[in-house]
């Protein structure tokens, strides 16, 4: 039994007259289910407190039996349902004997060994120290911290400085002064305690402590943690586990809480600087818990910051009272004590990452801090590791740490000024806001004019751009420079639901990052190979969810996915559509059809007409993101390159995959996993038929024709044989550990599987990305043609010769950028412009001219070599005048009176788009993944 100072429990009286007098309170509130551990827990601490006093909040559980087995009925207090923390402190220390400092606790917070003797040596080091809390770890788990001090960010959230889930391993131990600790454990002077009013009955649950804190520190007082004091806290309140808890509406109590707590303690400027803040932020915050199928959350957002507002008198008399105790300036509170501005922006892009990564696929099972409460286990195999470095415990982010590095340095020489261009690659705009005018136009300027709907993929081109600041080169060059990364993280995803071994999963995952980047995409500047094939891991991944638990949702995240990686490469929707109505017609049958249906109908609906000019074209199948010809000659790779997995052209690692296709046949050995082996072989061998397939081939999309690249379907077929390597491998050492041939074995497969990834990472980083994906300055044509553009002149751009045929293009502005060549008009609309270049060429007259101005036409470019019969034959044109041009290049201006031709324009084009843009945004809302609430 506790019962104030029990001389039983310390060695001699004149030890207990040496140390500090406490006073320690426990606040219960249905805590029965906890009580007792935090109770013995306290009575086997080697320094006691001199008194201890409970309060019971009306609990309806065995609370208050259990209190009166460990303390006399004298130190036992009642109050009332809907008594907050503070007022129930101020009933426990009402008639109590008075002691320099006392000691709170919660019911479901046990204080670890010399919890309270840390505190005191703390306490006890100089006479400004008000203040002291111990480090708070998580319970029942014992190792995860939560709290080791706290703070208050501009947007009204907790911030303790730690990442979620972070292990205690010592590295937060150094005692230091914070803006406030919990009252969970917390040790405050009574005389400090009663100095400051107590807590403010206005905050009964939440903010209490950051308040009493805040004034702490402008009355001149210091708080500190004491991070050698340790308690373990269940945070039954916050994690919802606590039957019959004071707060009704946790999110609305919170939010009110938070926004009173900062404009309380705000200085003058501040205040008005803050309410804007919390007002717009409040709006904001709705607004994405709408999105995320949250309303009530959304209400209670509003609805918490509301009840600070529309009661000014409140704030008026709080802030009168802080301003009347405050000895200590709000800025030096604010530039010591309080953090960064930068934090809610960076915890932001957190749960943006947080949402992706669950639209990539969410992991089979999601256990949360409340599972963990529930389950009520204090295994110590579920404690986290807590040796080691950061890197050697995530052995996944220090190898994707190692693949960034990897891709910096092979893009050494296309890092710099300029615009990221070549091969297959064109440069982007010089804004994003080009893309977004050009998907919502009924006219494109390109050419000779052109109304043919924008593609696809110049949306999430502009989306990316849009969150960079709008610089589009700089949304480009992620993309194809990063793209490896990219889809090593996508694939790394997948890699956890397909292997259960970690090694596995790591390897697959660098492996296809790797296959991605040695493909020969990212040197030919293929754009649209490299987004297809970062997406295709989150396609498969959602089709795998779409298998398991067919609901119209999963649908919708599959289909987001194809359209994506449909608007870059044509082929994934190919790739994708038979096998998935093969799959759902063998698992599913009837019931799965619906998301099936979503997911196969959703790129046709986003893409629109683009889309469907692809099925009046099959050969435009073949088409991706880019020029149609990348400049690399004709791409027909001989077998033994496609099989291993190659589509032809420079950049491509053409040896480095024989280890990953002899381990994919060895993987056929396994009889135990023959099953999802040979699903991996059947994906990768429909891919290896694509590929075969359109090796060798031309397609033709609108005026655009070039050599298929098979690289998307290439790939994925070596990638295929790689995973069903690693299903063979998975789990094997444990089989085989009794037998050392079999072991031998294993080694031989795991040297292989690591000898293939490291020389094609090795070849990729000597080779570099260039040749021929360039970064420099725009040179389509010279500088002072592509000025005149703002004038509505275009340029003929000639090339080739008399004898072998010449090309022509018509350029407005500085060149072609990467999305015109989409748009570019039928072949039909160039029968006439053919026609006179015909006659400028053989039997020029100045008729010729004034047509070629009613294109817009001012002027004709013949760039380097030209051809010395093409430039003989346009000098005797009347009406061209030489113009200044660069070496080996020539240059003819001319004028005439001719006016313009209209350009095509649709007016249902902009509608349509209007309607795609509206559609998506409905979509990705319906796809996102809502807020699930947790109920008992």
């Amino acid at each position: 039994m506790i019962e104030g100072v029990d001389e039983g429990l310390v060695p001699s009286r004149d030890w207990i007259a040496s140390p500090p007098s406490v006073t320690a309170v426990i606040v219960c509130r249905n805590g029965a289910r906890w009580l007792p551990q935090v109770l013995d827990s306290l009575a086997s601490l080697p320094h006691l407190p001199h008194a201890v006093v409970a309060v019971d909040v009306a609990s309806t559980d065995e609370t208050r039996e259990i209190l009166g087995r460990y303390l006399h009925p004298a130190s036992i207090r009642t109050a009332r349902a809907g008594t907050g923390f503070g007022d129930a402190v101020r009933i426990a220390l009402d008639g109590a004997a008075p002691t320099e400092w006392v000691w709170l606790l919660h019911d479901d917070s046990s204080p670890g060994e010399d919890a309270l003797a840390h505190l005191l040596d703390q306490a006890t080091q100089s006479d400004d120290i008000g203040i002291v809390g111990p480090k708070l770890r998580e319970w029942p788990s014992l190792k995860r911290l939560l709290e080791v001090g706290v703070t208050i960010t501009g947007t009204g959230s907790r911030e303790t400085g730690l990442e979620r889930g972070e292990p205690d391993q010592g590295q937060h131990d150094r005692p230091r002064d914070v803006l406030a600790v919990s009252t969970a454990g917390m040790l405050v002077r009574r005389r400090v305690l009663d100095d400051l009013g107590g807590f403010d009955p206005n905050l009964p649950l939440f903010f209490d402590d950051v308040d009493l804190g805040w004034r702490a520190a402008r009355r001149g007082y210091r708080v500190r943690v004491v991070p050698a004091s340790v308690f373990f806290h269940v945070e039954a309140s916050a994690t919802a586990v606590r039957p019959g808890s004071l707060a009704k509406r946790p999110r609305r109590d919170v939010r009110r809480a938070a926004t009173y707590t900062l404009l309380a303690n705000a200085s003058r400027p501040g205040f008005w600087w803050q309410s804007v803040r919390l007002l717009l932020g409040t709006v904001l915050r709705a607004l994405a818990l709408l999105i995320g199928k949250a309303p009530r959350e959304a209400a209670d957002e509003i609805a918490g910051v509301l009840r600070v507002f529309t009661r000014p008198g409140t704030m008026i008399a709080a802030r009168r009272r802080r301003a009347a105790a405050a000895r200590v300036d709000q800025k030096t509170v604010r530039e010591t004590l309080l953090p960064s501005p930068l934090i809610p922006y960076r915890h932001g892009l957190d749960a943006v990452g947080e949402l992706v990564n669950t639209l990539v696929g969410p992991a089979p099972e999601m256990t949360g801090r409340r599972a963990a409460v529930e389950a009520r286990s204090d295994d110590e195999d579920d404690a986290l590791p807590v040796t080691g470095s950061f890197l050697s415990r995530h052995p996944w982010a220090a190898t994707v740490l190692v693949l960034l590095l990897v891709a910096l340095v092979a893009a050494r020489s296309v890092i710099g000024s300029g615009f990221l261009a070549g091969g297959a690659l064109l440069p982007a705009p010089d804004g994003t806001g080009a893309w977004w005018s050009f998907f919502t136009s009924g006219s494109h300027d390109v050419s000779i004019g052109s109304d043919v709907p924008a593609p696809g993929y110049v949306v999430p081109l502009a989306l990316l751009g849009t969150l960079l600041g709008g610089n589009a080169d700089l949304a480009v060059s992620l993309l194809v420079l990063g793209g490896a990364v990219l889809a090593a993280l996508t694939a790394h995803r997948l890699a956890r639901r397909l292997f259960t071994s970690p090694g596995v999963q790591l390897w697959w995952g660098a492996t296809y990052g790797v296959l991605v980047a040695t493909s020969g995409a990212v040197a030919q500047g293929r754009i649209g190979t490299v987004v297809a094939l970062a997406a295709a891991p989150a396609i498969v991944n959602s089709a795998y969810l779409l298998m398991t638990r067919p609901r119209v949702t999963d649908g919708l995240r599959l289909g987001l996915w194809l359209t994506l990686a449909t608007a870059f490469a044509p082929l994934a929707y190919v790739l994708t559509a038979v096998p998935l109505l093969l799959a759902g017609g063998l698992l599913l049958r009837r019931r799965g059809w619906p998301s099936i249906s979503t997911a196969l109908v959703l790129p046709w609906l986003l893409l629109g007409s683009w889309m469907w000019r692809r099925a009046l074209d099959p050969g435009a199948w073949w088409w991706e993101a880019g020029r149609a010809d990348a400049g690399v000659g004709d791409l027909d790779p001989p077998t033994w390159q496609l099989a291993l997995g190659h589509a032809g052209g420079p950049g491509a690692a053409t040896y480095a995959t024989g280890a990953l296709v002899v381990l994919g046949l060895l993987a056929l050995l396994r009889t135990d996993r023959r099953a999802p082996v040979l699903v991996a072989w059947a994906a990768g061998l429909w891919g290896l038929g694509w590929a075969s397939f359109g090796a060798g081939a031309r397609f033709t999309d609108g005026v655009s024709s070039g050599p298929a690249w098979v690289g998307v379907p290439a790939t994925l077929w070596v990638a295929a044989l790689a995973a069903a390597a690693g299903m063979a491998a998975d789990g094997l050492p444990e089989r085989w550990s009794e037998r050392p041939l079999r072991r031998r074995i294993y080694a031989i497969g795991v040297v292989l599987a690591v000898a293939g990834p490291l020389l094609a990472t090795g070849w990729w980083v000597v080779r570099g990305v260039d040749d021929p994906l360039e970064r420099g300055p725009l040179t389509e044509v010279p500088a002072y043609l592509a000025a005149r553009a703002e004038d509505g002149a275009s340029t003929l751009v000639l090339s080739g010769s008399r004898e072998a045929g010449v090309t022509q293009q018509v350029v407005s502005g500085d060149g072609t950028r990467l999305g015109d060549e989409a748009v570019m008009p039928e072949r039909e609309a160039f029968r006439a412009l053919d026609t006179d270049i015909r006659l400028l060429l053989s039997n020029p007259s100045s008729g010729v001219l004034e047509r070629l101005g009613s294109y817009g036409i001012q002027a004709i470019y013949v760039p380097a070599p030209a051809d010395p019969d093409l430039v003989d034959a346009l000098e005797v044109v009347p009406g061209l005048m030489p113009s200044g041009s660069p070496e080996g290049s020539k240059v003819w201006t001319f004028t005439t009176t001719a006016e313009p031709q209209e350009p095509p324009d649709s007016a249902l084009r902009p509608v349509m788009a209007w309607i795609q843009l509206g559609l998506l945004l409905v979509v990705v809302v319906a796809a996102a993944p809502g807020r699930t609430r947790e109920v008992r």
